[in-house]
């Protein structure tokens, strides 16, 4: 019989195309933390601001941190683990969540982090602030952020 030939046809064909040169099938999860798990800040989209517009950046020290960030939790970060990416972004709908995602491409040393964005049918329009603790980068690696939004009918 050839369906079993063609079986294995099928089957090393997902093998070989499941890492392709675009990073599809072969870019990997990678933990992230956020400053309200780790040391209990609350309310941080509202309570936490950071003069940037529709931006993000990359704090990779305490003194950075103190010196760009303000709000009602300002914890000690250990920064010899992580980097902090942390944003503005202003929303047209009132904000139910905001989701995460880390992707590291393939084994490149590029990574993006999703942040999804969804809002409800509230009226109000909030700038609000995002973050999220990333594992510390090297020098050679580069990171991009992806704003996704989503509304929730």
């Amino acid at each position: 019989m050839k369906i079993p030939g063609l079986i294995y046809l099928f089957l090393a064909f997902l093998l070989f195309s499941s890492c392709s040169t675009e990073g599809d099938g072969c870019d990997k999860l990678v933990p992230i933390a956020n400053l309200e798990d780790l040391y209990g800040c609350e309310n941080t989209a509202y309570q936490m601001e950071i003069d940037l517009t529709e931006d993000h950046t990359i704090i990779r020290s305490q003194a950075e941190f103190e010196e760009l960030v303000s709000g009602s939790c300002l914890p000690e970060i250990d920064f010899t683990e992580h980097n902090l990416v942390i944003g503005k972004k202003s929303l047209s709908n009132g904000l139910v969540s905001i989701d995460f995602k880390l992707i590291n491409e393939c084994d490149k040393d590029k990574f993006i982090l999703y942040v999804t964005f969804t809002t409800g049918t509230f009226m109000n329009a909030p700038n609000v602030t995002y973050h999220a603790l990333i594992p510390r980068l090297a020098e050679n690696e580069t990171l991009e952020v992806q704003i996704i939004n989503k509304t929730r009918i």
